[in-house]
This record gives structure tokens, C-alpha cells and sequence, in this order.
């Protein structure tokens, strides 16, 4: 079974430039621009050995920027492959 954090890898790397995300002020992010800095973070998430069920303050203005970063902490110990 894919998960969302699967389906958002999976259409970043077929639909990078799609739009994925739009807030009510209009802003949106595409699967590419929300990707990299999540997987950014995953890799500062890994090396301070944060991982699956620590608990990760995020302080973000409501908006697509937050809606992305709430995905990030999964990114730190998901398995990437989809099937």
C-alpha cells in the first residue's frame, strides 16, 4: 500500500514541475520545489538522529511553506522505494 509521503515522491520524479500544493492566498508549490527542501531537512533530520516517532516542533505561518515542512519529518525515516 502507498502512503501519501510514496505518492508525492512518485509525482515528483514523473511531474516535477506540476503544482502540488495551493493555500487560500494563492500561493502554491510544484512536487519539485516541495520535494528538495524536504529532503534537505531529512538529511539534517538523519544526522541529528531524529527519526521515526521523536517529536519535531515546526513554528511556520499557516500557508503551502507549512504544509510542506509538516512532511519533512516523515522524509527523515521513510523508505523511498515505491512498487
Amino acid at each position: 500500500m502507498l502512503s501519501l509521503i510514496h505518492v508525492l515522491d512518485w509525482r515528483a520524479a514523473i511531474q516535477p514541475g506540476a503544482v502540488a500544493l495551493t493555500d487560500d492566498r494563492g500561493a502554491s508549490l510544484t512536487y519539485a520545489a516541495l520535494a528538495a527542501p524536504a529532503d534537505r531537512a531529512a538529511a539534517a533530520f538523519a544526522a541529528a538522529d531524529v527519526g521515526p516517532g521523536d517529536v519535531v516542533p515546526v513554528i511556520a505561518r499557516n500557508g503551502a511553506v507549512l504544509r510542506a515542512a509538516l512532511r519533512e519529518p516523515y522524509w527523515a525515516g521513510r523508505d523511498r522505494r515505491v512498487s
